[in-house]
């Protein structure tokens, strides 16, 4: 269970490279977090001290982030996404997810594949959930933690963020909406859950099926 924010609780996921053409970033790689950070979202991004120096580099420091990126030969950070971890909580956050919209990545959907069943086969030995919550401009987003994270959508989080730009993709300038999706990972006992009747019950109740999550409804 993810209940401190200490870097041994990621021990087990560094210890090797998870894919061909990704690995775990550290310290020195924080200026190419920073560019791709400012390429994809040009100084906007709601947690603005990431775009400061040290501000990635603490979170790694401290165990709240973990970070996997793939880098070209030059050393561009192409692709990025990441693993929050939350004290007290059996559940971790993925996000800070995204690529470089100008160049092409190395990996193939076979490589995605792989990538992600090996990191959820580590991660359900210790969380039970990964939680993400992908703006609603995010389509790929929300098609790729669909395919390759084996998330499904659980809810609607209304104004999310506000002033958040990304770079190439035409918004509208309000608040940006996120469809909030879990991956379940661990098997949770049987149990009895009452949700209220009506409406709300029966979309309460299909979000849990959808999940597969054991138990009755009343």
């Amino acid at each position: 269970m993810c209940r401190e924010r200490a870097a041994p609780f990621f021990d087990g996921l560094r210890a090797a490279q998870p894919s061909e053409h990704t690995r775990w970033l550290a310290e020195p790689d924080e200026p190419a977090l920073r560019e791709l950070l400012h390429a994809r979202y040009a100084g906007s991004y709601s947690y603005r001290f990431l775009h400061e120096p040290g501000g990635a580099s603490r979170l790694w420091m401290s165990g709240a982030l973990l970070s996997l990126g793939e880098f070209d030969a030059q050393g561009t950070l192409l692709w990025h996404t990441g693993l929050w971890c939350k004290p007290g909580r059996d559940s971790l956050d993925s996000g800070l997810s995204m690529a470089l919209p100008i160049r092409r990545t190395a990996m193939d959907r076979s490589e995605h594949e792989r990538l992600w069943s090996h990191l959820l086969e580590l991660l359900k030995a210790r969380v039970g959930f990964l939680h993400q919550q992908t703006s609603t401009l995010h389509l790929m987003a929300q098609r790729y933690a669909s395919r390759f994270m084996r998330a499904v959508p659980v809810g609607l989080i209304v104004d999310y963020t506000e002033g958040e730009r990304l770079v190439g993709v035409e918004g509208s300038g309000l608040p940006m909406q996120a469809l909030a999706m879990t991956t379940v990972l661990a098997a949770l006992p049987p149990r009895r859950r009452f949700l209220p009747a009506g409406p709300w019950g029966e979309w309460l109740a299909s979000i849990l099926a959808a999940s597969g999550l054991p138990g009755t409804v009343e």
